[in-house]
């Protein structure tokens, strides 16, 4: 986050390399070292070793401009963390339901498309539990097999309108 001063803990070394550049090493709490090298053209050449190993597992090379831009992402979030309270708020709404279906359920042999299942009843499909294997957010043409079960996600009212609806 922009303006948290660095981790008092986290001691980075510098050294001066005659003709290259300043390099700068990290340990890193998952093990092993980031070490970057600032060349005076501004370019920056990024190693990352692995603990109690001398080569480098990753390289590469970023220009000024790539280096800069890089700074920017790390200097500050993307994306705010969620207030707790308001997560707490919108998950404690939403209902997970696991629907097995039988081979005489409506649904069966037909697409998620065709059943319009969250226009009809605003719950979502997130995931088909297929034959030991999960089929994360199928798509419209993903047709429904009797045995299937279906992770839906909404509130009561509309998991409960899903069910319904998949079950006849």
């Amino acid at each position: 986050m922009a303006g948290t001063p660095p981790d008092p803990g986290i001691e980075v070394r510098e050294a001066t390399l005659p003709g290259i550049g300043k390099k700068y090493v990290m340990p890193l709490r998952t093990g092993g070292n980031l070490v970057i090298v600032v060349r005076p053209d501004g370019e920056r050449h990024l190693y990352h070793f692995p603990e109690h190993d001398d080569r480098p597992s990753d390289a590469f090379t970023l220009d000024e401009d790539e280096a800069q831009q890089v700074a920017n992402l790390l200097g500050r979030a993307l994306v705010p963390a969620p207030d707790l309270e308001d997560l707490d708020l919108v998950l404690g709404a939403l209902e997970l339901e696991w629907v097995e279906l039988p081979e005489d359920a409506p649904v069966v042999g037909h697409s998620l498309g065709s059943s319009q299942l969250r226009t009809r009843t605003g719950a979502s499909l997130v995931a088909i539990l297929r034959g030991g294997r999960a089929i994360a957010n199928p798509g419209v043409d993903v047709a429904f097999e009797a045995g299937d079960t279906l992770v839906l996600i909404g509130s009561h009212d509309q998991t409960a309108a899903a069910r319904a609806l998949v079950l006849g």
